[in-house]
């Protein structure tokens, strides 16, 4: 089964303010203030999106923590841990919204709760001996900031279940059998309209936009379509099958001008005249092919444009130019539609 990685960005931001607020907070001495630093430092570096979700959660595990310096006992850890996990996968869900990705299963939410549970445990048990032996070479509060910033880390590496997609992503498998059926030429712009797609949808996970994301699969999937199309019509007027038309041709005209029998001459340019027919049908299959690879190329050509479009937003102008770009977006995957429509009749005709 495919497995794959997916948001990187995300899931090193959560790590860098779980890792920077537990040292905040926890070099005042206390992991239970490093577990809530954690918390505090996700709800102010996670942006807009979602915002009073990540609040509520946030709060909830600050709360806790306060219970954990109350009871100061492992399983009060466990659960401050369990709500940690939580608040990743709020963070988690939230994004892959923002871009129109699935969001993270059941299992995988639970799965990083107890991630996220044992490695509060763990840090519980351990960091205080880690944070004593490193103040006798160091400040108190360095030591204790450490191991803070340690137990933030471990707690955020919890969160690597909600970003493991299982099964891969459909345009990706499609791209992969497809592949090797393509020549270079029609493999090497398949391969530009995936990494288009790729890199947009990094860009998109920092920006938002659930429709943008599926516009630009939609414009993908047009691309992996006329690049099948074309390898079809490829296979169908290769210029082997050309020249062997011609000829044939040839050598039949030849043989019916030097044929003696009337009735054999007439079938010597019935068999001429129906490769002829060939080669007309040979040279629409061959204008077809033309048509489809030069919307291939625009179609690439547009991917790749909104992939840049996406890496120079600015803050300033950034909702205009993203309505900008989801305007050019939709009347490009409305160009492609109505390209298919015209063009199935006259496959069906082929």
């Amino acid at each position: 089964m495919d497995a794959r990685f997916e948001d990187h960005g995300s899931f090193q931001r959560a790590a860098a303010a779980f890792a920077i607020g537990g040292a905040a907070l926890g070099a005042a001495g206390s992991l239970q203030l490093a577990a809530a630093g954690s918390a505090l430092a996700l709800l102010v570096a996670g942006g807009n999106a979602g915002l009073r979700r990540r609040a509520v959660a946030a709060c909830c595990c600050v709360t806790i923590a306060v219970a954990w310096i109350l009871v100061p006992v492992v399983w009060a850890g466990a659960a401050c841990g369990a709500m940690l996990g939580l608040l990743l996968a709020v963070v988690r869900s939230d994004t892959a919204a923002g871009v129109g990705a699935t969001p993270p299963s059941p299992a995988a939410v639970a799965l990083c709760a107890a991630l996220s549970a044992s490695a509060q445990a763990a840090a519980a048990v351990t960091l205080p001996h880690f944070s004593a032996v490193l103040a006798t070479v160091a400040p108190p509060w360095i030591a204790a900031g450490l191991s803070g910033g340690a137990m933030g880390l471990w707690t955020a590496l919890a969160a690597a279940p909600l970003h493991v997609r299982l099964g891969g992503d459909a345009l990706e498998r499609r791209f992969a059998a497809l592949r090797t059926f393509l020549d270079p030429e029609l493999g090497a712009l398949a391969e530009r309209a995936m990494a288009a797609r790729r890199g947009a949808a990094i860009e998109l996970a920092a920006v938002g936009g659930a429709e943008l994301g599926v516009l630009l699969d939609s414009l993908t999937a047009a691309a992996l379509d006329l690049a099948a199309r074309a390898a079809e019509l490829s296979r169908a007027a290769s210029p082997a099958l050309e020249d062997d038309l011609q000829r044939r041709s040839a050598q039949l005209a030849r043989t019916a001008g030097s044929a003696e029998d009337p009735s054999a001459r007439q079938s010597y340019l019935r068999a001429a005249d129906a490769l002829s027919s060939q080669l007309e049908h040979f040279r629409r299959v061959r204008r077809a092919r033309e048509r489809v690879l030069a919307s291939l190329h625009e179609d690439v050509a547009n991917l790749e444009r909104a992939r840049f479009s996406l890496t120079l937003l600015d803050g300033a102008g950034g909702a205009a130019e993203l309505q900008l770009l989801h305007e050019r977006l939709r009347q490009g995957v409305t160009v492609f539609e109505e390209t298919a429509e015209v063009a199935a009749p006259s496959r069906a005709r082929a």
